[in-house]
Formats: structure tokens, C-alpha cells, sequence
């Protein structure tokens, strides 16, 4: 599993990377690769990406909170060893107006 956390405000709005993401989220036209953590708790968000990891390879999670982003990434360190979960890819966007 891979996780990377993006910032999702910059200095001028959106980072390049997350509209980048987002284009291709466009482009790809699947909505159930897209995860609003903002309707979940902190152990909510994390069963709901074990749920999409089944079929899915690459998620894109908006406006995750602090305690989400170290939910999901304590997930990542229990299941290192799940060879089903060895390809899949995590982009955790962090909320807006979070500090780093």
C-alpha cells in the first residue's frame, strides 16, 4: 500500500498536484474512486477504504482531518503485509486550513 498525503490548499488555491489528481479523476469519470472523508469518523474512514480496496487500486480521499490522516496511515503499518493490499494507492487530501 502506498499512501501520500497532499496539502490541499496552496498559495494560489489548489496545488498542482491535487488538480492534477483531480483532472485525472475527471478524466478516469469514476466516482466511486473518490472518498469525501468529511461524512466519516476516523475509524469510519478507514473501513470504508478497506471496503473500496477490494476493487479498487487508487483512491483519492478529500478534506481528511489530522486524526483520519494518522487512522489511515496506522492501517497502512497493521496490513504491511497483506499482498492484496501491495498495489494499491492512497492520495490523502488534507483539509483545508490545516497546519502541517
Amino acid at each position: 500500500m502506498h499512501i501520500q498525503v497532499i496539502t490541499g490548499e496552496g498559495w494560489q488555491g489548489a496545488t498542482k498536484q491535487l488538480k492534477h489528481l483531480k483532472e485525472l479523476h475527471d478524466w478516469i469519470g469514476e466516482a466511486n474512486q473518490l472518498v469525501h472523508a468529511e461524512a466519516y469518523s476516523a475509524a469510519g474512514l478507514v473501513e470504508i477504504l478497506e471496503v473500496r480496496s477490494a476493487t479498487k487500486q487508487e483512491l483519492l480521499v478529500l478534506e481528511c482531518s489530522r486524526d483520519q490522516i494518522q487512522a489511515v496511515l496506522e492501517w497502512q503499518s497493521e496490513t504491511e503485509d497483506l499482498v492484496d493490499l501491495e498495489d494499491l494507492v492512497i492520495h490523502l487530501v488534507r483539509r483545508a486550513g490545516l497546519q502541517p
